[in-house]
This record gives C-alpha cells, sequence and structure tokens, in this order.
C-alpha cells in the first residue's frame, strides 16, 4: 500500500504551523507602524493610524486603545486619552469576553485569539493613567478611583461563573499607585485617607519618604509626571518558542537614572532629599511570577506535541523497515502522530503582544512655584539626549497643575503651553465639568 497519500499531511501541518505563529496580520503591520512613529515623538501620526484599528472590537481592542491612550496622553489631547484608557479599562474589567469559542480557540490553535487584557502590571498602568488623566483635569474623585483600580485589579486569567473567583484580591506593592491615591484622596480634603496611603508608600519603599510627605504634595501648586525608558516585552525561548518571560531585567541595562529639573535656568531640589526616586519599575515588577496558569497549559502543549512527533518519527522508522501487510496503516499512524504533534507545538507557541509605550518607570515630581508662567527641563544626565523643554508652564495660585513629560530620544522640544491639542481648551476642569461618561467605580 501507497504511503504518499498519509505523509501529505505533514507539508499541511507546517503549513498551519507558520500561519498560527508567524504570520503578521495587516492590523498587526499598522499597529508597528503606529508604534514607530510613537518612538520618533510623531503622536498625531500614531493616533491616526490607531483610531481605526482601536474602534475594532477584536482580541486586540485593549491593546490598541492602551496603545491609543499613551499616544494621545503624550500629545496632550486628553479627550482621546480618557476615551481609549477608558476603552481598555472598561473590558478588562468585564467578564465572559474569553469564554467559550474564543477561549477553546485559544486554548488548542492560538493564544493570540484571547482578547488581549495584559498582565497584572498591564493592567495596573491602564488604571493609573486613566487616573493621571482625571488628575490632570481636576477630576479627583474619578482619578481615585482609577488610582484605586490600579492596586486591586491584579489577575484576570478566570473567566468562571463564580465572580468571586475572577481577581485574586492580595495586597498591591504598586507604590505608584498608592502616592497617586494619596494625591487625589489629599485634593479631595480627606486627608486621613491620604495620611493612610501616603504611610503606604513609606512601607513599601522607605526611600520615598520625601517623595510621600503629606504636607510636601499639599503645598504643590506643579506636578511633573516624567515618564522614562521603556518597559518590558514578552519574550520566548529561543528553542520551542513556547515559553514565555519579560526582558530585558533590571540589572542587565542597570539602575534608573534620576532626573534634574531646571526652573527658568536654576536647578531646584536638594537631590540628597531623595524627591526624585523613581516609584516603580515595571521591568522588575514584570519578574513576579504571580501568574501561572496559562504557562502551564502552553509547557503541557508543548510536552505532549514534542511526545506526538517523536512517537511518529518512530512509527515512520518501524513502517520503513517493515514487509508485513500492515506497512500503510503504519504509515498512516506515524503520520497522523506527527502532523498531531507539530499543531500543538504551533498551539503552544507564546502570546508575545506588548503594550511597547510602557515606560520603565513614571516619576512624580511634585513642585512649589512662584505664581505664573516658567520654563521647565526635565533631564537625566546620566542618560544622553534625554531632556525636554516646556515653556510658559502655569504655576497656579490655588491648587495643582499637573504636567506630562514623555522622555524620548526625538521629543526634546523646546515645547510651548498649551500645545496645540489644548489650544482653546480649558486646562483646569472641575469635577462639575465632568461627563458622566467619564465616571467609573473602584
Amino acid at each position: 500500500m501507497s504511503t504518499a497519500k498519509p505523509f501529505c499531511l505533514l507539508p499541511f501541518a507546517f503549513c498551519l504551523l507558520l500561519a498560527t505563529g508567524c504570520a503578521a496580520t495587516k492590523e498587526e503591520r499598522q499597529a508597528k507602524r503606529a508604534v514607530d512613529d510613537y518612538l520618533y515623538g510623531n503622536y498625531d501620526r500614531a493616533a491616526a493610524k490607531l483610531k481605526p484599528l482601536a474602534d475594532k472590537t477584536d482580541e486586540n481592542f485593549v491593546l490598541n486603545n492602551a496603545r491609543l491612550g499613551s499616544t494621545a496622553l503624550a500629545g496632550y489631547d486628553l479627550d482621546q486619552a480618557e476615551s481609549a484608557f477608558l476603552n481598555a479599562y472598561e473590558v478588562i474589567n468585564s467578564t465572559g469576553v474569553n469564554s467559550g469559542g474564543r477561549g477553546a480557540a485559544a486554548a488548542i490553535i492560538n493564544e493570540k485569539l484571547k482578547v488581549w487584557k495584559g498582565e497584572p502590571f498591564e493592567k495596573a498602568m491602564v488604571n493609573y493613567y486613566l487616573g493621571l488623566v482625571y488628575y490632570m483635569r481636576h477630576d479627583y474623585e474619578n482619578a481615585r478611583a482609577a488610582f484605586e483600580n490600579s492596586l486591586f485589579k491584579l489577575r484576570d486569567y478566570g473567566e468562571s461563573k463564580n465572580k468571586d473567583d475572577e481577581y485574586r484580591k492580595v495586597e498591591s506593592d504598586f507604590a505608584l499607585g498608592y502616592l497617586m491615591l494619596g494625591k487625589s484622596q489629599q485634593r479631595l480634603g480627606d486627608d486621613q485617607a491620604a495620611r493612610k496611603s501616603f504611610d503606604r508608600v513609606v512601607e513599601l519603599r522607605p526611600k520615598l519618604r520625601a517623595l510621600a510627605d503629606e504636607r510636601r504634595n499639599a503645598e504643590s501648586n506643579v506636578l511633573l509626571v516624567v515618564d522614562f525608558g521603556f518597559g518590558p516585552k514578552r519574550v520566548t525561548s529561543e528553542y520551542d518558542g513556547a515559553f514565555v518571560g519579560f526582558a530585558p531585567r533590571p540589572q542587565e541595562i542597570g539602575p534608573i537614572p534620576l532626573p534634574r529639573v531646571t526652573v527658568d535656568g536654576k536647578p531646584i531640589g536638594p537631590r540628597a532629599a531623595n524627591y526624585d526616586l523613581p516609584p516603580v519599575d515595571l521591568l522588575a515588577l514584570a519578574q513576579e511570577k504571580r501568574w501561572q496558569d496559562i504557562d502551564t497549559i502552553r509547557a503541557t502543549k508543548d510536552i505532549i506535541g514534542t511526545g506526538l512527533i517523536a512517537g511518529g518519527g518512530y512509527e515512520a522508522f518501524r513502517a520503513g523497515n517493515s514487509r508485513n501487510r500492515h506497512q500503510g496503516q503504519d504509515a498512516a499512524i506515524a503520520a497522523g502522530l506527527i502532523a498531531g504533534g507539530l499543531l500543538l507545538k504551533a498551539s503552544s507557541q507564546a502570546d508575545t503582544r506588548t503594550w511597547e509605550m510602557l515606560p520603565r518607570t513614571s516619576f512624580v515630581i511634585p513642585l512649589t512655584l512662584p505664581p505664573g508662567k516658567h520654563d521647565i527641563t526635565v533631564d537625566f544626565p546620566e542618560a544622553r539626549s534625554q531632556f525636554q523643554t516646556w515653556r510658559n508652564l502655569e504655576a497656579p495660585e490655588k491648587g495643582e497643575a499637573t504636567y506630562y513629560f514623555r522622555m524620548g530620544n526625538y521629543n526634546q522640544g523646546p515645547y510651548t503651553w498649551p500645545p496645540p491639542a489644548l489650544a482653546g481648551k480649558s486646562t483646569s476642569a472641575s469635577p462639575s465639568d465632568r461627563t458622566e461618561v467619564g465616571t467609573i467605580k473602584p
């Protein structure tokens, strides 16, 4: 009996392996071009590419809205940033989006068919940036809720019927979230809650005592939020692509350099006071293995797939050296085993989708400046080309104005306040100015 037909399954299996693991879609290529625009500081062009992608309710809806939110925030399009991060927040906090057929397809065929919700640190950063947008607009109630969410929604692999099992509420060590929660509570007049949040920051990171000082934050009338570097990326092993991790590790690229703030040509703030220490290191946070479920599934499929291929190879060898009447049947079994093993290994390939705009850290620098307009530069003496200048930033007589700096190699400025995206708009909206659409709950 001929063995040609059974072994014709092998090219098909290899094709499916390539189709499920390697081919980039048109949308993925467009997202990649948008990310490149973002890295070069072309925020308008990046947003134009991302908007149609962010509108599509597919498996990349959360990721593309997170990308759009980062881009819009860097370009000071706060309306777009709020909308995008809110879209991502709503799906992250929803249930059932990966149940049924989609969940089965992700488990059997390819993890990329699953709706991307991000790892715990990515969920925390979606909520942090949503809170930051509200904080910049003086909507402190919604900011408080978003920062609280950044602390509690730490894990979501469950799509179980038992809603109590969907999130594990563990004690968070996200000091950045506690810091901004304390500032929001302070602006709302809840000094007792603010003090508790600031104390938690010091408990988690004793070196941040000066940054979490209650009086210093109460007196601040200018807040600089400075994103530096780039966060972790998902990587696969060179051997089989089945095991995912995050790179680089903090020790591979060294400590985070510290910023220097210059106001009207004069450096301010004693460096010895630790006012400018990073409240978070996402490279370190990504190494915390609190989530193992999907890795276990992936590893199991890879091991079984390898076993099937080995078994198929043995059967093929045995059939090739056999002269009995079952030779064709043995060859067919061998081809089936090898094809099944290849398909399982294809489906075990790790999902490497990454929120590429995340920084390594987000500095929070409260300042007390004379009311009026100021030229402010943030630079990193230990990092070449990492500086940015804004002219005519306003320090109010009352309250606190918040300004966002996204450090990069191609956006040093100088820029003039207000940016084009805010021209003609109020930059000091009160909570009463906000719409119901933007209301969130912890």
